[in-house]
């Protein structure tokens, strides 16, 4: 205590004698206020927090206030303070500054295994960047080391450093390096279990999804999932005691790796230096448990009864975890459709060793139901906030239903309209009531309207020039319009065509399409070359049945002629099968020049559930079709068209999926008409169909002539496996089979045409239509079909 009293008084009393001596002499004025040693800072910025002014009384209490404010700023990293007399009595008050360091340059040098980008990337999501013109932050920069040390671990570069160094430009600037040592990659070389019984080493690497050992058939060389990380250990720790749960082990765990490493070469041309690592994962498996007793907590919105089949788990039945999650995830739908978007559940296991039996209790937490509230949409410039809401499956003020918010979703992806929505719309409390939730769905237009003016050489068409303008979002009111002009050495087409998907803004759509295509077909190999212009107009209309099938009628009239038919087309004709399809009549059909009048309806039916246009990855679409041409509708040709196509799309993982399409036709006379016409045979081929061949190309033909005669029916089938790799790119393998086959004979899979291949397919920015580099191989073809193909194209097989 009287330490304390004594530094009291040391202070008090010079400063009591001060305050005497300032009552009996007069203070001096202060004459200037200067600021030394600044170099970024303007001198007008530090005076705001100096209160002494020139003319004031000089006060030393007030200027150590100064002081305080001014060094509190931050912005310096030395201050001093001087109070110098002045001849004529007066006083200067001079502040020296020394200016924190200012970050002029960053920089990060010597890493290949990060690239500067992603690394920006993830110090701007974790707020570290290092911005220039910001106070140099020894601690700031020594977090940022850190963060890429764990990329690097991430790459697989657990041996890398990092260091930081802050070098002065002059002033108060500093340019901070990274310099970045990757160090030599560690991967997995091997991966053993230490405690399994159950399962051999083998079965349990099998599960590991994310960590791989070194291995060529395993693929882990492609994938890159020899490299060891903290993160990809988590996962597969998960995965692995998923699969002791599933299959009866409830009290197994599997520990943390012992990890080895010793040093090693690697690489397939020129051998590198690696870190081999070695992985021993203890593992506990326990006994194996049957189910006991099964009890429900918390459960009031739905009757127990109508819940415990989902489970699929009875007493005595072997334990398996996978059954439980699956029925969480058909829970989570029911909740959902009800309301109870934030239901939760989750499994309390009591295990009994005496019984081998595990006893279960399953928690629901069903917290509240909740109704939409206000429904907004963000980033949609163009398109009308109408067109948008009709697509929405949710109404507000009813139910929040979280299955409708999915094929919600769904539908938007389908429009083409924007880039593709992966998640949930923004959701927010609504202001209308506590148990109202506000959502906005963020949408991101892409562009939907194509203009193109050029030409080009088409093994169909030949040379052409063309100008075109198409939309599916015409004025952002969802139509589609379609002109186009082209002309050229063996083409001609125009057209214009208004499609209205909800006229009168119902769920009904209207169309219509004038046209006129000139085409003269080659001969090459067996087709027969002939000259077609069909000109005319077709009326559609369609209703929606439910909420992703519609069925679709039209009407049309055109008027075909033929000319310049190749003269091989003249005369008896027989199939390579050995079917003689009315040689006369075909004769004079193939032979037979002039003009047609058709005058048919069609019909169908298209329930589509793919998730986009053209990056499907899920999803099933289905199109049965018949169009009747001639008899009481008039015109000079008769003849009926029954289709049916069927397509489907499969997740695989995140990255890979599944299509396959099968379509089946059948074209067929009747009246006046003996025989279909040559121009409405099936003939397949093409980058849409069989995509090593040429179009048109694939098609029964007569033995003698070798020359095409088309068949009444066909036959394809279509299956991808895709890739998708980086951004809007997609590589995908394809295998396509197909054929047309002429009246009097049946389907014969033995005469299919087969092509198997790869294909390169990105969509190009600014057309939002996916390009196509295909290389196919065709194994089971005719003599006059080639072995394999290279070719471009734009668009989808399907």
């Amino acid at each position: 205590m009287r330490s304390y009293l004594a530094v009291a008084l040391f202070v008090w009393l010079p400063l009591r004698a001060e305050a005497q001596e300032d009552q009996e002499q007069p203070r001096p004025r202060v004459e200037r206020v200067e600021i030394q040693g600044n170099q970024y800072l303007q001198k007008d910025t530090l005076r705001f927090y100096i209160s002494t002014k020139p003319g004031d009384d000089f006060d030393e209490f007030r200027l150590r206030e100064d002081f305080r404010r001014l060094w509190e700023t931050g912005f310096l990293n030395d201050l001093r303070v001087d109070a110098l007399d002045t001849p004529q009595g007066g006083k200067v008050a001079v502040f020296t500054v020394q200016e924190r360091r200012r970050i002029q340059i960053v920089d990060y040098r010597g890493s290949k295994a990060v690239s500067k980008t992603n690394l920006e990337d993830e110090l701007k999501k974790r707020d570290a960047t290092l911005r220039i013109d910001s106070f140099y932050d020894l601690a700031k920069a020594r977090k940022v080391e850190e963060i890429i040390r764990g990329m690097l671990s991430e790459k697989g570069r657990s041996f890398g450093t990092v260091k930081h160094e802050a070098r002065n430009l002059g002033g108060a600037g500093v340019q901070v390096t990274f310099t970045i040592d990757d160090g030599p990659p560690a991967k997995v070389r091997t991966t053993s279990f230490e405690g399994n019984q159950a399962f051999s080493d083998g079965k349990l690497r099998g599960r590991m999804k994310r960590i791989k050992p070194v291995g060529f058939w395993n693929l882990s060389w492609l994938t890159g999932k020899t490299k060891f990380s903290a993160e990809k250990w988590t996962e597969d720790q998960e995965k692995l005691r998923e699969h002791y749960l599933n299959h009866g082990y409830a009290a197994a765990s599997v520990g943390q790796p012992t990890i080895t490493y010793t040093d090693g070469k690697s690489g397939f041309f020129r051998k590198k230096p690696v870190k081999w690592v070695h992985l021993s994962i203890p593992v506990n498996e326990g006994d194996r448990y049957r189910v006991g007793d099964v009890r429900f907590e918390g459960l009031s919105v739905f009757k127990e009864e109508a819940i415990r089949p989902l489970f699929k788990l009875k007493a005595g039945d072997a334990y398996n975890d996978s059954k439980l999650r699956k029925a969480y995830d058909k829970l989570r739908d029911a909740y959902g459709a009800q309301g109870f978007f934030q239901w939760t559940g989750f499994t309390e296991r009591k295990p009994d060793p005496e019984r081998k039996v595990v006893d279960l209790v399953l928690h629901m937490e069903e917290d509240k139901r909740f109704y939409v509230g206000k429904i907004g949409f963000a980033g949609n410039h163009s398109t009308r906030d109408k067109v948008i809401r009709r697509e929405v499956y949710l109404t507000e003020g009813e139910v929040f239903n979280t299955e409708l918010l999915k094929l919600t979703i769904r539908r938007l992806n389908q429009l083409g309209y924007f880039k593709p929505l992966e998640g949930p719309p923004q959701l927010g409390p609504s202001p209308q009531a506590e148990d109202k939730i506000d959502l906005t769905f963020k949408l991101e237009e892409q562009n939907r309207n194509q203009f193109t003016f050029g030409g080009g050489v088409s093994g169909l068409e030949g040379t052409f020039i063309n100008a075109s303008f198409s939309t599916a979002n015409f004025l952002g009111r969802g139509e589609t319009v379609t002109v186009m002009a082209q002309t050229g050495a063996r083409s001609r087409n125009y057209q214009f065509a208004i499609t209205e998907p909800y006229l009168f803004d119902r769920s009904i759509t209207g169309g219509f399409d004038v046209f006129l295509r000139r085409q003269t077909y080659l001969s090459y190999g067996t087709s027969v070359g002939y000259g077609e212009q069909s000109q005319g107009v077709s009326l559609t209309s369609g209703i929606g049945v439910s909420r992703f099938s519609r069925l679709f009628a039209s009407y049309s009239y055109q008027i075909i002629d033929i000319y310049d038919v190749d003269e091989r087309a003249l005369g008896d004709q027989t199939t390579s099968t050995g079917v003689a399809p009315a040689s006369q009549g075909d004769a004079s059909l193939l032979g037979r020049v002039g003009r047609r009048h058709e005058s048919g309806i069609g019909t169908s039916w298209v329930r589509n559930t793919v998730d986009g246009p053209f990056q499907s990855r899920n999803g099933s679409r289905y199109t049965l079709g018949l169009q009747f041409v001639g008899g009481p509708l008039g015109g000079s040709v008769d003849y009926y068209r029954p289709t049916l196509e069927a397509v489907f799309y499969r997740p695989l993982g995140r990255r890979m999926a599944a299509g396959l399409r099968g379509q089946v036709g059948y074209v067929g006379a009747f009246g006046d008409t003996a025989e279909v016409p040559y121009y409405q045979r099936y003939f397949l081929g093409g980058e849409t169909q069989i995509r090593g061949y040429n179009v048109r190309s694939v098609a029964p033909y007569d033995s003698k002539t070798k020359t095409s005669i088309g068949g009444d029916k066909f036959l394809l089938m279509n299956a991808e496996y895709y890739f998708d790799v980086l951004g809007p790119a997609r590589l995908l393998l394809f295998f396509d089979a197909g054929q047309a086959y002429p009246a009097g004979q049946g389907f014969y899979w033995k005469t299919m045409s087969t092509s198997a291949g790869v294909e390169l397919r990105f969509l190009m920015p600014v057309l939002n239509v996916p390009f196509r580099l295909i290389y196919a191989l065709n194994p089971n073809r005719d003599f006059y079909q080639p072995a394999h193909a290279f070719k471009f194209a734009v668009g989808t097989t399907f």
